[in-house]
């Protein structure tokens, strides 16, 4: 295991990086800052190793920190779009310093190492959400930050952002089909909800959430997935997330009537890292036995003697379950030793 010193503070609100002709910045009022809804070419340059630039979703400048690996030749890349926990992904909750949390560069480490670019978006900051916490775990004012309606929009984002990167000479940073998820706890609930299958949804079916004994439907915030999302990722890792989706997939995947009532279904394959002593590994396993018996391409790994957030517990698990979901990369984005 490679861990990253602590880097430097390589923006703040207060200073512009130019790189080539585009011009990023942490002021979410600049015009000049590449959007998800602009197609234009981003040209990175040749030593850009770190940046951040921002994806346009419903209004919000949504910072995706970039990695790009050193030493990799001036080839196009396969990449990772991470999505965080409830924590939020920015050391001491500040997406000031540009600085990421120690989970993330950890993990930034073991794709640099294997010539992966790391694409961390951040849900929270611009939302005006430190961590998820308080009222931003219950309905409606979760239905902000929503892992199953929100958040999969800002990896579709990340993911227009990856394919328009250039190197200098105009060829693409990126193998557009050689881009996958990593999520963690609410991230991973929202890596699943990305992977949906749209095409799968039943007709008429009526998009609702419940909470408390309350159920909320579109009239109260809650939206449909995307239908134009439905393609994009080659697939995605699931680190100890919840399945229920406060039913927004329909019944209990625990229940009796999970397999017809359940409508959840992946297009592209998922791997579920799964803490034995998590306190979501209950509805997650029921989730994964749903999705086998109907045929998608689902994997799991089960930890035992290790709960919820093992990832950053630097416990053997720990290192096992990085080594197995970097295998697992390798694999999905044919990467060759």
């Amino acid at each position: 295991m490679h861990i990253l010193p602590n880097k430097p503070k390589i923006l703040n609100l207060l200073v512009f990086i130019v790189l080539s002709s585009i011009y990023l910045s942490c002021s979410k009022d600049d015009d000049s800052i590449p959007s998800a809804d602009d197609e234009s070419e981003i040209k990175l340059g040749a030593k850009t190793a770190d940046t951040i630039l921002f994806a346009t979703v419903d209004n919000y400048k949504i910072p995706v920190y970039l990695s790009i690996p050193k030493d990799c030749g001036n080839v196009s890349l396969p990449a990772v779009v991470v999505l965080h926990g409830s924590d939020g992904m920015w050391t001491n909750h500040d997406p000031s310093t540009g600085t990421m949390s120690g989970q993330n560069n950890e993990w930034r480490a073991l794709f640099d190492a294997d010539c992966i670019v790391g694409a961390y978006v951040d849900s929270y900051s611009e939302r005006g959400v430190t961590t998820r916490t308080g009222k931003w775990t219950t309905a409606p004012d979760n239905f902000k930050i929503s892992s199953q309606f929100v958040r999969p929009k800002d990896a579709y984002a990340a993911l227009s952002l990856l394919k328009r990167l250039r190197f200098a000479n105009g060829k693409s940073v990126i193998r557009p089909k050689d881009i996958a998820l990593l999520g963690f706890s609410d991230g991973a609930s929202a890596v699943a909800a990305t992977l949906y299958n749209t095409a799968t949804t039943p007709k008429d079916w009526k998009w609702s959430q419940s909470f408390d004994g309350k159920k909320y439907d579109t009239s109260s915030g809650v939206l449909p997935p995307d239908p134009n999302a439905n393609n994009g990722f080659a697939g995605g890792v699931f680190y100890y997330g919840g399945s229920g989706g406060y039913d927004y997939w329909g019944a209990n995947v625990c229940g009796t009537n999970a397999m017809e009532g359940n409508i959840y279904r992946t297009y592209a394959p998922i791997l579920y890292q799964i803490p034995q002593d998590g306190y979501l590994t209950e509805n997650t396993l029921c989730m994964y036995n749903v999705l086998k018996e109907k045929g998608d391409p689902v994997e799991l790994n089960l930890y035992e003697g290790v709960g919820h957030g093992f990832d950053f517990d630097h416990l053997p698990q720990s290192y096992e379950a990085r080594s197995k979901a970097m295998d697992w990369f390798r694999d999905l984005l044919h990467i060759i030793p």
